[in-house]
C-alpha cells in the first residue's frame, strides 16, 4: 500500500532507521498533541525503508516501556506501509494522559521532558512542566507526580514500624505515595529521607530578631523533621516545681502538648507548593512559628474556631492520623485557645496569604505579667532590666525576678529518643546563672570539653563529627555549655565557634 507523506511539521517527523531519537521524539509527541513517526526514510523519501519490520516494532514498544517514563507502550500503535516500493513502520503517538512523560536517563528535568514545537523536538521549561503536571494532577501538590524518582524511605519505615503500621507497597498506592502508573508522587518526596522542603530555627538572645544567637536549617524526611524540631524545642522547654506549701505542682515553660500540636499543624498544613520555609523563632519571653501557606480552603480565622476541617493536604493529614500524631477532626486551634484559658498573655494567631504564625509567651513571661497587672504597672518590654512606668513623670527600674517558689529542676528525656541534657535556657540571668546552680554535666558535654584538650577553638561541626550528632543535638549541647559560662560563644551568622573562656 502507497500513501502520500507529509512534509515534516509539529506532528510528523521521518526517521532513516531505528535510533535514539525515536525515544525523543515519543515523549515529545506524548507531552504535546501526539503525532507520527515514519521509519525507513526522510521527508525527502531517501533511505531503504525497514528489513524486518516485525523486529523493529518488537523495538519500538520495548523503548516506550524502557526508556520512556512513566510506560508510553499504551500511546504507541506501529504498523507497516508501503511506499515507492519500500516498506516503512509507522509509529503513531497518542497524547498523553499522565503527563509529563521524560527520557528515563535524564528524569524528570528540562532536558528530559520534552516537547514538540513547530517542527523540532525541544527541551521544555520548569514554566511548562509545572502546566503540565498540574493539568493531570487536578493542581493538588501530593497527587502529583515527582520530580524525583531515586527515593529512600529510611527514617519514614522506622516510624510506621515503631506505630505498628503497614509501609509496604500495597500502602504505598493506599496512601497515596504511587500515582496511577506506579511512580512516586509529591507526598511520597515528603516521606523521603531526599524531601526538598526544610524548616528553619532561630534562637535569640533577647526579645528581638537583632539578638541571633544561633539558626539551623532542619531537613530530611518530614517525620524526622518533627521529631528533631521538638526534640531540641523541648530541651530549652523548661521544668519548674511550683510549692504550695507542702504540696508540688509541675509545669513547664510551654505545655508540651501544646508545642507539638502547633508543631504538627505547622507542618501537616504547610503550603509545600511554594518555595518558602516553615520558621520557628525563639525568643528569650516566647516563641512563634509561622507556617508556610494562610488558611486552607480560604478560611477565615472564626471559621476554624468553629472547628471547621479542611486540610490542604489530606492525604498528608490521614497519614498523620493513622500513625495517631494528630486527630484530624480541626480542634487544633480551640485546643490552643482552651490550654492558654488561665493565662494572662494568650496565644497570638496571624493570618496571612503566605503564612500563618502562632505566638506562645512561656510562664516567665506570665509571672511577670501577672505581677505587672497586680501593681497596676505598665511594662515597657521584657528584658533584665525591665523599665516599668509607674507615673506619667516618673520611671523607675526593676530586675527581673524567677517565680515566687519555683525551683528549676531536670526535665525526663524523650521517649524513644537517646538522653538529652537538662534544658538550661537562662532568660538573660548572665552567662553563669546556670553554673552557679551546680547541675551535672552530661556524658556528651564532657565529651565536648574534652575536644579543647587539642585544640583551642571548635565549630557545631566539629562537634556534630567527633560525637556522630545530628546538627540539632550538637547546637542544643554547645548552648547550654554557653549559658552554664564553660564556653564562650564567638563570631556570628555563619561564621561561629566557641573558645574556653
Amino acid at each position: 500500500m502507497s500513501e502520500n507523506l507529509l512534509p515534516e511539521e509539529r506532528n510528523v517527523e521521518y526517521l532513516n532507521e531505528f535510533n535514539a531519537a525515536l525515544a525523543r521524539a515519543v515523549v515529545a509527541y506524548a507531552n504535546t498533541d501526539g503525532g507520527r513517526i515514519y521509519i525507513g526514510f526522510d521527508e525527502l523519501g531517501r533511505g531503504n525503508g525497514v528489513a524486518n519490520p516485525k523486529d523493529t516494532i518488537e523495538r519500538v514498544l520495548e523503548l516506550a516501556r524502557g526508556s520512556v517514563c512513566p510506560n508510553a507502550e499504551d500511546l504507541v500503535d506501529c504498523s507497516v506501509r508501503q511506499y515507492d516500493g519500500k516498506t516503512i513502520v509507522v509509529v503513531a503517538v497518542s497524547r498523553g494522559y499522565a503527563r509529563p512523560y521524560c527520557l528515563a536517563s535524564k528524569g524528570f528535568t528540562a532536558q528530559g521532558v520534552l516537547v514538540r514545537e513547530s517542527n523540532a523536538t525541544v527541551p521544555s521549561s520548569e514554566r511548562v512542566i509545572r502546566r503540565l503536571v498540574d493539568e493531570t494532577s487536578d493542581g493538588s501538590y501530593e497527587r502529583a507526580r515527582a520530580r524525583r524518582q531515586d527515593l529512600t524511605f529510611t527514617y519514614a519505615t522506622q516510624v510506621f514500624e515503631r506505630a505498628k503500621v503497614p509501609f509496604g507497597r500495597e500502602q504505598f498506592f493506599e496512601l497515596g505515595l504511587y500515582d496511577a502508573e506506579g511512580l512516586y508522587t509529591n507526598l511520597a518526596l515528603l516521606f523521603s529521607d531526599q524531601c526538598p522542603s526544610t524548616l528553619k530555627l532561630a534562637f535569640f538572645e533577647g526579645t528581638r530578631e537583632n539578638q541571633l544567637h544561633d539558626r539551623l536549617n532542619i531537613s530530611g524526611s518530614i517525620f524526622q523533621q518533627f521529631d528533631d524540631v521538638y526534640a531540641y524545642l523541648d530541651q530549652y522547654n523548661r521544668a519548674y516545681s511550683k510549692l504550695h506549701g507542702a504540696n508540688r505542682g509541675d509545669f513547664r515553660d510551654y505545655p508540651p502538648e501544646i508545642l507539638r500540636e502547633i508543631l504538627l499543624n505547622a507542618i501537616v498544613h504547610r503550603d509545600y507548593s511554594k518555595d518558602f520555609k516553615t520558621i520557628v523563632r525563639c525568643y528569650y519571653d516566647h516563641l512563634e512559628i509561622a507556617s508556610v501557606g494562610g488558611a486552607p480552603q480560604a478560611l477565615s480565622f472564626d471559621e476554624l474556631l468553629l472547628g471547621v476541617s479542611a486540610p490542604r493536604n489530606p492525604k498528608l493529614a490521614d497519614a498523620f492520623y493513622q500513625l495517631q500524631l494528630v486527630e484530624n477532626c480541626g480542634v487544633g486551634v480551640r485546643k490552643v485557645r482552651q490550654a492558654y484559658a488561665n493565662y494572662t498573655l494568650k496565644p497570638r494567631f496571624e493570618v496571612s496569604p503566605n503564612y500563618f504564625k502562632v505566638t506562645l509567651y512561656h510562664a516567665y513571661a506570665q509571672q511577670l505579667e501577672k505581677r505587672v497587672l497586680k501593681e497596676n504597672v505598665r511594662v515597657a518590654r521584657y528584658a533584665d532590666p525591665v523599665k516599668i512606668s509607674v507615673a506619667p513623670n516618673r520611671a523607675v527600674e526593676k530586675r527581673v525576678e524567677e517565680p515566687e517558689n519555683v525551683v528549676e529542676r531536670p526535665r525526663a528525656t524523650i521517649s524513644g529518643k537517646d538522653s538529652l541534657s537538662v534544658a538550661a535556657r537562662d532568660l538573660n540571668l548572665g552567662p553563669t546563672a546556670t553554673a552557679a546552680r551546680g547541675y551535672a554535666l552530661s556524658d556528651r558535654e564532657r565529651l565536648v570539653l574534652q575536644m579543647f584538650n587539642h585544640r583551642d577553638t571548635i565549630t557545631r561541626r566539629d562537634v556534630e563529627t567527633s560525637l556522630n550528632l545530628t546538627q540539632a543535638s550538637a547546637a542544643a549541647i554547645l548552648r547550654r555549655l554557653v549559658n552554664s559560662g564553660r564556653i564562650v560563644l564567638c563570631g556570628a551568622g555563619d561564621n561561629i565557634w566557641y573558645r574556653r573562656p
